[in-house]
C-alpha cells in the first residue's frame, strides 16, 4: 500500500472557510437584530410613559436579591434602561455610575435594567465598566413593554411619590443627571 502526501490545502480554501466563518458571525448578529424587532413589534406599542404614577415592577438583580419598586418609595429611584449591543449604553456607562456614587447616600437609589441580553455578556459589561448599583435582566422585556420604552438607553427618574418626574431618551451626561437629581434633593449639586 503506497501512502501519498498529503498536499497543503490551497489558499483559497483557507479564505473560502474564513469567510463562510464571518457570513455566519454576521448571520447570528442579523438574526439578533430581528429578533430584537419582532419582539419590538410584538410586546410594544405602548406609549412612552413619561409622567404620573411609575409602573411598579419587581426586579431580580444579577446577585439574586429582588427590588420592587413601590418598596423605595420615599427615596429618588433612577431607573437605566440598557444593553450590552447598545452604543449609546456604553458611552453613559461610568456616567451613571460616578452619579450612583456621588448620591448613593443621599437617598437615591439606581436600578439598572437589562435588556434581551444574555450571560455571559451583561456579566462581562457591568465588570469591563465597574457598575455598582443593582442591575437585572428584563429577558421578556416586561419593565421594558410597561414603561413603553422605544429605544436604549432610557433613563427615567421617580420622586420620592413613585412619580415619574424625568425621563431622558438617549444617553444622559453625569451633569444633567446631577442637576435633576439636586432639583428633587434640593440640595447643592454634588458635581462640580
Amino acid at each position: 500500500m503506497e501512502m501519498t502526501p498529503q498536499s497543503p490545502e490551497p489558499a483559497a480554501t483557507k479564505r473560502k472557510r474564513s469567510g463562510l466563518g464571518s457570513f455566519i458571525v454576521l448571520g447570528g448578529v442579523l438574526a439578533v437584530i430581528i429578533l430584537i424587532l419582532v419582539v419590538g413589534l410584538l410586546t410594544g406599542g405602548e406609549a412612552r410613559v413619561e409622567a404620573g404614577m411609575a409602573p411598579d415592577f419587581t426586579l431580580k438583580d444579577f446577585n439574586g436579591q429582588s427590588w420592587q419598586l413601590s418598596d423605595l418609595k420615599g427615596q429618588v429611584v433612577v431607573v437605566n434602561f440598557w444593553a450590552t449591543w447598545c452604543v449609546s449604553c456604553k458611552d453613559e456607562a461610568a456616567d451613571l455610575e460616578q452619579v450612583w456614587r456621588d448620591y448613593q447616600d443621599q437617598g437615591v437609589q439606581f436600578l439598572g435594567v437589562d435588556y434581551l441580553d444574555q450571560e455571559p455578556l451583561n456579566f462581562e459589561y457591568i465588570d469591563r465598566y465597574d457598575i455598582t448599583y443593582p442591575n437585572g435582566h428584563d429577558v421578556q422585556g416586561r419593565i421594558y413593554n410597561a414603561y413603553g420604552v422605544q429605544g436604549l438607553p432610557e433613563t427615567f427618574i421617580v420622586d420620592q411619590n413613585g412619580e415619574i418626574v424625568q425621563v431622558y431618551i438617549g444617553a444622559v451626561t453625569r451633569q444633567r443627571l446631577a442637576a435633576d437629581l439636586d432639583k428633587l434633593l434640593g440640595a447643592q449639586s454634588a458635581v462640580e
